[in-house]
C-alpha cells in the first residue's frame, strides 16, 4: 500500500477514538463480564459436596446424627470417621451398645450418605445422585467435559470470529452456554450432565474476548489497556463473588441453574443491536457495510470527517484489502519452519497450559480447604480486581518476563505454604494469595504471547495457545479431587508447576518497547535474544 495511504488507526482520530460510541460499548460489555463469571463459576456449586458426609444408616436415623456417626461409623489410622464405609452388623442388637467395636466388619455404603448441611445447606446434583466415594470421580469428569467443549469453542468459534464476524461468533457463544446451562437443569444422570456441560463449555471465552476483541479494534491503542481491564477487573469480580451468594438463595441446584442462565437471554438481545467491528468488515472487503458503521461512529462521537479524508480512507481500504488477497498467506505451519519461532511457540504453548491449568485449579480448590465455602470463595475472587489493574500500573515498569517469573514463583510459594499450613484459616490466606498471583499471571502471559506472534499468523497463534490452554485446564480438577489421596496434594502439586512455568518464562524473549514484529522473518530477527536479558529495544 502506498505511503499516503492511512490504516484504520491513523484514521481513527477523525471518527473519535473513545467518545460516546465507544463508551456505549463498554457499557454493553459490563452486563457479558458479569455473566462470563456465572458461566464459568456455577458449575463449581452445582457439583459442591460438604467435606463431612457420612454412611446413612437406616437403622439408625431414630438416633441424634452425632450417635449414629459414633456407632455406625469406623474411623481412620487419623482417628476420622470414614466417609465411604459403614459396619456390617445388626444395628437392631449393636444399637445397644454405646461406643462401637473396631472388630465389627466394615462394608462399602448401602443405603446412601448423610450430608452436612451446615457446610453446604442445599441439595446439588453430586449429593442428589451420591456421586461421593466410588463415583466421587464423576464430578471431575464432568468438568473436564466442559473443558473439551472449551477446546472444541476456541476452535469452531475463532474460525467463526475470523470469517463471520465478531458478533455471530458472540452469538453463537452465549447461545450455547443459554442452552447448556437449561440443560444442566434437568439432567438426571451424569452422561447428559457431562453433555451440557460439554455445551456450555463450547462458549468459555469466546461468550465474552469476541465483545472484548470487538472494542478493541473500535477504540484508539491508549485506550485499550483500560478498556480491556475495566469491565474484568469490576463486573467480572462482582459476579465471581456474588455467585455463591446466588447459589445459597436459590437453595436447589436446578433454581441456581435456571437462575445463572436466563439472564444470558440478555446477552443474545444485546448481540443483535450492536454494530459488527468496522476494522474487521475493512479486513475482508466489506467496505460498504464497514464505512456505514464508521459514519455511525462518527456520528454519535459528534465528529465532522472531511469528505476527501473519508473517500481516500475508503479506497485505502480497498486498495488494502486487494493487496492482502494477492500476497502470500501464512499458517502455523510456517512458524514450524524456523527453529526460533518453533521453540518459542512450544515454550508458550506449555507455559500457558501451566498458567491455564493452575489458575483454574485455585479457583475450584478453594472450596476444598474447610473453611465456609461461601466467604472464602468471595473472599479468593476479590483478587480478580487487584489482578486486573496491577499489570495496568506496573507491566511497563517492569517488563513482562520479570513480572511474570516473580508472580509465577509467589504464586508457587503461597500454594506450597497452603500445603504445608494445618489451620484452615492459614491454609486459606495462603490460597487466596496464591490465586492473586496466578491471577496476575494469566492477565500478564495473554499479553505476552500476543506480543510475541508476529502479526501473519497472531490470530491462528493465539487460537492455539488458547486451545492448548484448555487442555491443560482439562487436567485441574484431577489436581482439585487428588486431595482424595492427601489434603495438602493438590497445593503442593500446584507449586510444583508454578515453579516449572516461572522457569520456562526465563527462555522467552522480552516485548516491553519492543515493536511488534509483522512477518515471522522479522520475529526469527527481533527475537534472537539471549537467556533473560533483552538484546536491545528495537
Amino acid at each position: 500500500m502506498s505511503d499516503k495511504c492511512m490504516d484504520f488507526n491513523e484514521f481513527l482520530p477523525y471518527i473519535g477514538e473513545f467518545g460516546a460510541y465507544q463508551k456505549r460499548l463498554l457499557l454493553y460489555m459490563m452486563p457479558f463480564a458479569f455473566m462470563f463469571a456465572l458461566i464459568y463459576l456455577a458449575q463449581i456449586f452445582i457439583l459442591l459436596v460438604p467435606h463431612d458426609h457420612w454412611c446413612r444408616i437406616e437403622e439408625l436415623e431414630s438416633f441424634p446424627k452425632a450417635k449414629q456417626i459414633e456407632l455406625g461409623i469406623p474411623k481412620d489410622k487419623h482417628g476420622v470417621f470414614d466417609r465411604c464405609s459403614m459396619y456390617d452388623v445388626d444395628y437392631k442388637l449393636a444399637s445397644t451398645e454405646t461406643t462401637p467395636n473396631e472388630s465389627w466388619p466394615q462394608i462399602n455404603c448401602r443405603d446412601g450418605w448423610m450430608y452436612d448441611k451446615g457446610q453446604v445447606p442445599y441439595e446439588t446434583i453430586s449429593t442428589q445422585y451420591h456421586w461421593v466415594c466410588q463415583k466421587d470421580n464423576l464430578a471431575t469428569f464432568s468438568i473436564a467435559a466442559s473443558f473439551v467443549g472449551s477446546m472444541l469453542g476456541c476452535l469452531t468459534l475463532g474460525y467463526v470470529a475470523d470469517h463471520w464476524g465478531r458478533i455471530p461468533a458472540l452469538f453463537i457463544a452465549n447461545a450455547c452456554a443459554l442452552v447448556g446451562g437449561l440443560l444442566s437443569a434437568v439432567c438426571t444422570n451424569f452422561y447428559t450432565f457431562a453433555a451440557a456441560s460439554v455445551l456450555q463449555g463450547w462458549s468459555y471465552d469466546t461468550c465474552f474476548t469476541a465483545f472484548y476483541i470487538l472494542l478493541m479494534e473500535t477504540v484508539g491503542p491508549q485506550y485499550r489497556s483500560l478498556t480491556a481491564n475495566l469491565s474484568l477487573a469490576t463486573f467480572y469480580t462482582i459476579g465471581a463473588c456474588g455467585l455463591p451468594w446466588i447459589a445459597y438463595a436459590c437453595n436447589n441446584w436446578r433454581t441456581f441453574a435456571v437462575v445463572t442462565s436466563v439472564p444470558i437471554i440478555i446477552l443474545i438481545i444485546i448481540c443483535l443491536i450492536i454494530p459488527e467491528s468496522p476494522r474487521w468488515l475493512l479486513s475482508v472487503g466489506k467496505v460498504k457495510r464497514g464505512f456505514k458503521i464508521i459514519r455511525k461512529v462518527a456520528k454519535i462521537n459528534g465528529k465532522t470527517v472531511p469528505d476527501d479524508v473519508m473517500v481516500a480512507f475508503q479506497q485505502c481500504s480497498e486498495k488494502a484489502y486487494l493487496e492482502e488477497q494477492s500476497d502470500k498467506k501464512y499458517t502455523l505451519l510456517d512458524i514450524f519452519k524456523s527453529c526460533r519461532m518453533c521453540r518459542i511457540l512450544l515454550i508458550l504453548i506449555v507455559n500457558w497450559m501451566i498458567i491455564a491449568l493452575v489458575y483454574d485449579a485455585h479457583v475450584r480448590v478453594i472450596t476444598n480447604v474447610g473453611t465456609d465455602i461461601f466467604i472464602t470463595f468471595s473472599l479468593a475472587n476479590l483478587t480478580e480486581l487487584p489482578g486486573g489493574l496491577v499489570p495496568l500500573v506496573l507491566l511497563d515498569r517492569t517488563g513482562r518476563k520479570i513480572m511474570l517469573f516473580t508472580v509465577l514463583m509467589l504464586c508457587a510459594l503461597g500454594s506450597l505454604l497452603a500445603g504445608l499450613f494445618s489451620r484452615k484459616w492459614d491454609i486459606a490466606i495462603a490460597a487466596i494469595f496464591g490465586r492473586l498471583m496466578v491471577t496476575i499471571a494469566y492477565n500478564v502471559g495473554e499479553q505476552w504471547a500476543a506480543e510475541i506472534l508476529p502479526t501473519v499468523v497472531r490470530g491462528q497463534g493465539m487460537s492455539l495457545v488458547h486451545v492448548m490452554g484448555a487442555a491443560g485446564a482439562v487436567c485441574s480438577p484431577f489436581v482439585v479431587y487428588s486431595d482424595d489421596y492427601s489434603a495438602s496434594l493438590p497445593m503442593k502439586i500446584l507449586a510444583g508447576l508454578a515453579v516449572v512455568g516461572a522457569v520456562l518464562v526465563l527462555f522467552l524473549p522480552e516485548t516491553t518497547n519492543v515493536a511488534l514484529p509483522q512477518t515471522i522473518e522479522e520475529a526469527e530477527t527481533r527475537w534472537a535474544q539471549k537467556f533473560w536479558f533483552q538484546k536491545k529495544k528495537l
